[in-house]
């Protein structure tokens, strides 16, 4: 995957077209060249009036996701450890996510179930995985640098995280 860099100005530009905790970088780029390409075939419609589109969804007000029509990001961080403690430590993202949606399918609402905007993932899944890198930034699971691509692995504090919450 190519890396690009770009400026601070841009960067905070850029992420005005992120839902956040929802969208990665990726997905905001996708967004920004979705509009363009539709100004493209539209060179008189204004990106406002394209950007207006995702405002009328259901679900969303002001053309952002809101509060409680979805499973909230934090109630995945059980199940996500529970899911590797099963496995022995490790699991593949498959896995886990097959875990996931077992154990919290009837909690999901249609929202959870619908293509993110940027129509990269299923939102409870790509949820799901910003969780995941809540857990990595809290110790409680290992960093994508420390293990094999598409493993997630529990570290040693989110076995005792996972215990405390036995007792």
């Amino acid at each position: 995957m190519p890396v690009i860099r770009i400026t601070d100005e841009s960067w905070e530009r850029l992420k005005k077209w992120a839902v956040p905790l929802e969208d990665s970088p990726d997905d905001a780029v996708r967004k920004v060249l979705d509009v363009a390409e539709e100004h493209l075939k539209c060179p008189g419609q204004s990106t406002l009036e394209i950007d207006t589109k995702v405002k009328g969804v259901r679900g969303f007000k002001n053309g952002r996701l809101q509060r409680g029509v979805k499973v909230g990001q934090g109630e995945y961080r059980r199940p996500i450890l529970e899911a590797l403690n099963r496995q022995g430590g490790s699991a593949s993202v498959d896995m886990v996510l097959q875990y996931i949606e077992e154990k919290m399918k009837h909690r999901f609402t249609d929202v959870d179930y619908e293509l993110i905007p940027s129509g990269g993932s299923i939102r409870w899944q790509n949820t799901a995985e910003w969780e995941r890198f809540a857990l990595v930034k809290e110790g409680l699971l290992e960093p994508s640098s420390n293990s094999p691509r598409g493993v997630w692995i529990l570290t040693d504090k989110g076995r005792e995280f996972l215990n405390e919450g036995t007792e």
